[in-house]
């Protein structure tokens, strides 16, 4: 039994004579006729009484009628459910945004302007580790995650768009006697412990900041730690010294400064926006396309 046939009834019900449901269905008389009959034989049972007077329901066919428009009207919610969500208007947006990733500059303002758009779509905004945020994106807790391009390269399935660019950096503890020095290279600090996430939190992050000290001659002294807040500790008390992003927001902290790296290695490494392809979440799509706009407009008016 179709939709169709389903509306074929109700308006058949409704006027009990072929000629005026046909008129109002915009079908002939006869193509009605042989849907009803059709309907008739598909469930077993008739619906209608025929005689040369009138037309009336059976039993069956009042219940029917009781009952089939609500649905007929189920259907019609469901499919404008269906558009509505297509279209961004309702649901959830689950983000996971990498716990010192600064969103000051660019990414707040993609937010709001998300929010103004689709003022339906409720956001949802956690900072999770670099080792959390992948897991997350997995297992579904989150819809797209903002994070460093490295924490993304042995992770399949991912789709990706770079929404900016940051430089890598030395953080040192306002005290060290290093820290007010004008161009301070990072081979300055080759007798310095490096507070570093470790291999299993990040085996990719980790062999980057090995390998950038060894262009500048040294294997620094490691100390391992499981999460930024750990690096950012360890620093802050003057225990250690450690390469950071110009994008962190551990370059508000007072207790410590943030310096550059000359090296052509440290610089223009991307932030990404990702999400996992078999995620159907409509809302994804929206937020995607709205950052490229928002890059491809900066791009142009620089």
């Amino acid at each position: 039994m179709t939709f169709n046939q389903i509306k074929y009834f109700i308006k058949l019900a409704e006027c009990l004579n072929f000629t005026e449901a046909a008129r109002c269905l915009f079908i002939s008389q006869p193509a009605l006729s042989r849907q009803i009959s059709v309907m008739e034989e598909e469930l077993g049972t008739l619906l209608f009484v025929r005689d040369k007077k009138r037309l009336q329901l059976t039993p069956g066919g009042i219940l029917l009628y009781n009952r089939l428009p609500q649905v007929l009207q189920l259907y019609h919610d469901a499919v404008d459910d269906a558009h509505s969500a297509n279209q961004g208007y309702e649901g959830a947006l689950h983000i996971g945004i990498l716990d010192v990733y600064d969103i000051s500059d660019f990414f707040a303002d993609l937010l709001k302007d998300f929010q103004s758009a689709h003022p339906a779509v409720r956001l949802d905004l956690k900072r999770f580790s670099l080792v959390e945020l992948p897991r997350k994106l997995y297992d579904g807790a989150l819809d797209l995650i903002v994070t460093y391009n490295f924490s993304l390269f042995d992770k399949p399935d991912l789709l990706t768009i770079p929404i900016q660019s940051y430089d890598s950096c030395i953080m040192l503890n306002r005290e060290h006697p290093l820290a007010g020095k004008k161009d301070l290279s990072l081979s300055d600090l080759k007798g310095e412990t490096f507070v570093q996430l470790g291999p299993e939190a990040s085996e990719e992050g980790f062999r980057y900041v090995e390998n950038l000290c060894a262009r500048c001659g040294f294997h620094p002294a490691l100390r391992k730690v499981e999460k930024m807040e750990d690096v950012l500790l360890w620093v802050q008390t003057g225990n250690g010294v450690a390469i950071t992003s110009s994008r962190s927001v551990e370059a508000y902290n007072p207790h410590v400064v943030i310096r550059p790296i000359d090296l052509p290695d440290a610089r223009s490494h991307e932030i990404f926006l990702a999400w996992h392809k078999t995620n159907y979440n409509p809302a994804i799509a929206l937020f995607s396309e709205l950052a490229e706009q928002k890059i491809a407009a900066q791009r142009s008016g620089s």
